[in-house]
């Protein structure tokens, strides 16, 4: 097809080349033409022009004798008797003297006695300019006072070249154009026209034209001064080519065009001819490829000029095999390689079949190794001998080496040295020792392992085995095991293949939650939880297929490839999920988030990709909404995410991190004896970031046991250098659930402390409830450790959540934290009230102190006294303040 494409691209090659040529010669053919009847025109224009300025200055001129006469004659008597016989002549329409610059006669006197007297300036400028030219002017067709058409004639004459006066002659215009004789020129098959340039306003004056309508703008022209500018213009009636003499040289230009055509058709004929019967002997005959001759040949005419990547393909055990299948479906292969080659191979190529079952491939293209290896890997799959052992399907593969050629080598040597190359490599390396090999990459978690490549029969059974193997390896590390859909790992494969295949190809990542999905496996069964799931996966396969993941317990991806509207595409996974889930006797109805991101847009890997789309469903759950599309909002918290990561990193690293202290009023004594210590992160625009949001992320990021151990440092060393000098007693500072679930925790928490310097007495760390439940079999232990030398422990945020009283007494607390969200409804809701007061009361009881956190107005703080806790915190007393600040109020408060 390559070939054909060549062939026909050559021809229309040298079709074009032909047309252009015969364009060429028509345009320049054309052209010669028209510059010779260009040159006809202008002899013709430079003899018309002469003879014009001839008749005009000399012919018809009638003012010279008059003008000499005026010159030697005083008076005016003599110019009526001088003037009378031209007056008689029916072409002299007018005759006056001028001396100086008045008129002093004007014949005939009747029609224009009225001029004498008048001054120079009162007529047309062709009088003022035959002053200054001193030398004749022929003006025309100009109008006389009678209305007369005229030519004017203006002679000064002069004495010693000074100017004396000038005599005018104004003759008949027809007469004069008559006896110029323009008509000569339409005789001899020219248009014509002639105009002056009106030396006052520079304006075109039309004298005399052939026919009306005519486009001059492509004649010879030529000017003639009198002094004024007279210009004649002429070119052919029927143009500078006639049609007549244009069908001519197009004719004589079609007949040079197919004679060349035939030429060169004659010429492709007879090289073919040629070629054809030289390649007989070049080319494989069951193939059509070339033989080893061939190849060689061609090879080197490929290697005068570029360099060249050769590639060899060895069938071992062709020769068995071939047996094996028998002639029609050996034909029938080596008959179907040629196409294949066609279809695999994009670049320029040659190929040919060196013996039974040994080819060679020679490529016109710029690549690297890895880029060979690709494509003899590529190609040896395309080749691929499809046998039949046993009843059972095998194949046969072609084992491969290359070499890449520089220009100007010999084909014979690189040949030879290839072959060489590769029976060294098969020496080298058994097909025990490769598949043993390809084993050890597929431990190693390659996933690109081929065991179908061995063309011993023996080793091929063995391979397919392997290869059976492979994908039961491969279904393990992909697929999650109970539901059999693929799982985090084959996301990123499948992703990442996506992109390799095309950059620029968008796709849709859909991140799908089963909101509150565990109640379901704590209100029924573990059974029923899983039957949903699978219900869940039957029905998003519907729209995925398998582009679905299963990557956390009810959080799944889809990736699609559809081009339907985002919306539209949302609204039916919804509509899929929310109709209810039957199972057993029981229906559920289920609510699910849905966050979307795209590729490129918001990432161009899967891991960036995966890490923006949770980043978008932690949004979705905070803000409690079932559909997010990500976009600049989520795109400005996840980089905001990454300033308070690289910040906080920093200032851990340079210890410039604030610690803030926020004190507590002991209601009893109505001192400050305890504080909270509370990180505060720099935001460098004059304000901070917010806290929860900083510790939110530190521990998603893993930097949560970093950052607490940090606060720890500085709290108890302040709580040792300042707490005794300003009445402290209790140093407050949260404890996150990564610090206290590492391994020796313990031991490691009171070290920190113990090497701050401070009594552990002094210490009070604080556990979220929540956390401290979910994690309360781990954390007791830790906990009880830490009591044990004295170190208190404040059950922090109590009264949402898993808020028990009847637990209270079994929980490792010495403090307990009411809550602010519990803080805001004392006054608003009997309840609430009725829990803050059973929830002081059962801390009396356990003998717990409590803290009411988050009081703001003088009503909350009178309600909890009332209630009798211990502790108040909030802003109606005192907000977190740096070190210096709180060190100033500590003394004000405590010591006034």
């Amino acid at each position: 097809m390559k070939t054909r494409t060549k062939r026909y691209f050559f021809a229309g090659f040298v079709i074009l080349t032909i047309l252009i040529f015969t364009a060429v010669l028509y345009s320049q053919m054309r052209q010669s033409w028209i510059e010779a009847r260009r040159a006809d025109a202008d002899r013709v224009l430079e003899f018309y022009s002469e003879k014009l300025s001839l008749q005009l200055q000399d012919e018809l001129n009638e003012a010279d004798n008059l003008a000499e006469m005026a010159r030697i004659m005083e008076g005016t008597s003599w110019f009526e008797k001088a003037a009378a016989p031209l007056l008689k002549k029916e072409s002299v329409q007018y005759v006056s003297l001028i001396k100086g610059d008045k008129v002093v006669s004007a014949l005939p006197e009747a029609e224009y006695g009225s001029q004498v007297g008048k001054d120079l300036k009162d007529f047309s400028y062709v009088y003022t300019m035959a002053k200054v030219v001193k030398d004749l002017v022929v003006e025309g067709p100009t109008t006389l006072e009678e209305g007369e058409e005229v030519f004017l004639y203006l002679r000064p004459y002069l004495k010693k070249n000074a100017y004396l006066g000038e005599v005018a002659v104004a003759l008949d215009s027809d007469y004069v154009l008559n006896r110029l004789g323009f008509t000569a020129l339409a005789e001899e098959g020219y248009d014509y026209e002639i105009w002056s340039i009106d030396a006052e306003d520079g304006s075109k004056d039309l004298i005399t034209v052939s026919r009306k309508g005519v486009d001059f703008s492509d004649a010879v022209k030529m000017s003639i001064n009198l002094p004024t500018e007279w210009n004649l213009s002429i070119q052919p009636v029927n143009g500078w080519i006639s049609s007549t003499a244009n069908i001519k040289i197009l004719l004589l230009c079609a007949l040079v065009a197919a004679s060349l055509l035939a030429l060169a058709y004659l010429f492709y004929r007879y090289k073919k001819h040629d070629r054809t019967i030289a390649s007989q002997n070049l080319i494989d005959r069951q193939t059509g490829l070339y033989n080893q001759e061939g190849f060689t040949e061609e090879l080197n005419r490929w290697l005068s000029a570029d360099s060249i990547n050769l590639f060899y393909f060895v069938f071992e055990s062709y020769n068995q095999v071939s047996q094996l299948i028998g002639p029609a479906k050996e034909r029938a292969f080596l008959e179907s390689i040629p196409q294949r080659l066609a279809e695999y191979i994009e670049s320029p190529f040659i190929a040919g079949r060196l013996s039974a079952g040994n080819f060679m491939i020679a490529l016109r293209e710029e690549m690297d190794d890895m880029e060979r290896e690709d494509f003899a890997k590529g190609l040896s799959l395309e080749l691929l001998l499809k046998i039949r052992l046993n009843g059972e399907k095998s194949f046969l593969a072609a084992n491969y080496q290359y070499i890449s050629c520089k220009p100007h080598s010999k084909g014979e040597e690189e040949i030879a040295a290839l072959i060489r190359r590769y029976y060294d490599s098969r020496s080298e390396e058994s097909p025990v020792q490769r598949l043993t090999e390809k084993c050890r990459r597929l431990i190693e978690g390659q996933n690109d392992v081929s065991f179908e490549e061995y063309t011993n029969l023996e080793m091929m059974e063995l391979s397919k085995v392997l290869n059976q193997y492979s994908k039961q390896v491969e279904q393990l590390a992909y697929y999650d095991p109970v539901f059999h859909v693929g799982n985090r790992l084959k996301y990123m494969r499948d992703a990442n293949m996506l992109i390799d295949y095309d950059k620029k190809r968008n796709f849709r990542l859909f991140c799908i939650d089963i909101c509150n999905f565990s109640q379901y496996n704590e209100l029924f069964s573990a059974e029923i939880g899983d039957q949903i799931l699978r219900e869940v996966i039957k029905r998003l396969s519907r729209l995925f297929g398998a582009n679905l993941y299963r990557i956390n317990g009810d959080v799944f991806l889809g990736i699609s490839l559809s081009e339907e509207d985002e919306t539209s595409f949302v609204s039916r996974l919804q509509q899929l999920l929310t109709t209810p889930v039957s199972t057993g006797n029981a229906s559920f109805t289920l609510q699910a988030r849905v966050v979307v991101c795209q590729y490129p847009a918001h990432g161009k890997s899967p891991e960036v990709l995966l890490e923006r789309i949770q980043s978008a469903l932690r949004f979705s759950k905070g803000s409690d909404q079932k559909l997010v599309l990500y976009n600049d909002k989520l795109d400005q918290l996840i980089r905001t995410e990454a300033e308070i990561l690289h910040k906080l990193k920093s200032a851990i690293e340079e210890e410039t991190l604030e610690v803030w202290y926020q004190p507590m009023a002991h209601l009893d004594s109505g001192k400050y004896i305890a504080v909270e210590a509370l990180t505060r992160l720099p935001n460098c625009r004059g304000g901070y970031f917010p806290a929860g949001q900083v510790i939110s992320l530190a521990e998603r990021s893993g930097m949560a046991e970093q950052l607490g151990e940090y606060v720890l440092g500085r709290a108890c060393r302040f709580m040792h250098d300042y707490g005794k000098p300003l009445g402290l007693y209790h140093m407050s500072i949260n404890l996150s659930v990564q610090q206290l679930l590492i391994e020796n925790s313990a031991d490691h928490l009171l070290k920190l402390i113990g090497d701050s310097g401070v009594d552990p007495g002094q210490i009070s760390l604080e556990i979220t409830e929540s956390i401290l439940i979910q994690s309360i079999d781990q954390a007791s232990a830790v906990l009880d450790e830490l009591r044990k030398t004295g170190i208190r422990i404040a059950l922090d945020d109590f009264g949402i959540g898993y808020s028990s009283l009847n637990y209270l007494s079994n929980l490792p607390a010495d403090i307990i934290k009411i809550d602010k969200s519990l803080t805001k409804q004392i006054l608003t809701d009997r309840k609430q009230h009725a829990l803050a007061r059973s929830i002081v009361e059962m801390a009396k009881i356990n003998d717990l102190a409590v803290v009411a956190e988050g009081i703001e107005t003088e009503e909350e703080q009178k309600a909890f006294a009332d209630l009798k806790v211990q502790y108040i915190q909030g802003f109606y007393y005192a907000r977190p303040m740096p070190e210096k600040k709180v060190i100033n109020f500590l003394k004000e408060k405590n010591f006034k």
